[in-house]
């Protein structure tokens, strides 16, 4: 959490945060071992990339915010199955 910290001060805006968080994260040298506070991070990226696409209207930015969406949906575990998520997808069209 310090380091969240760290890098929002030094950072001048949101979407510098970000980056600057995901390069920290895929670094080799840090070590997830805190799963709360990697979950903490991950959410971090996908709520500042989410805020910057949908109600910013940032579309230079949409395909990170889609990836940032698989990535959470991956570590807080979410389903994944192919046809379950076609399935959802059409019910939230009706």
């Amino acid at each position: 959490m310090e380091v969240i910290r760290l890098l929002k001060r030094k950072s001048q805006d949101k979407v510098e945060f970000v980056r600057d968080l995901v390069v920290f994260m895929a670094s080799p040298d840090v070590d997830f071992s805190n799963e709360v506070l990697f979950k903490d991070a991950v959410d971090e990226i996908y709520s500042i990339l989410r805020e910057e696409v949908i109600e910013n209207g940032n579309k230079e930015l949409a395909s990170a915010y889609e990836k940032a969406v698989l990535l959470r949906a991956a570590v807080f575990g979410e389903e994944m199955d192919p046809k379950k998520l076609l399935k959802g997808i059409l019910e939230e069209l009706r």
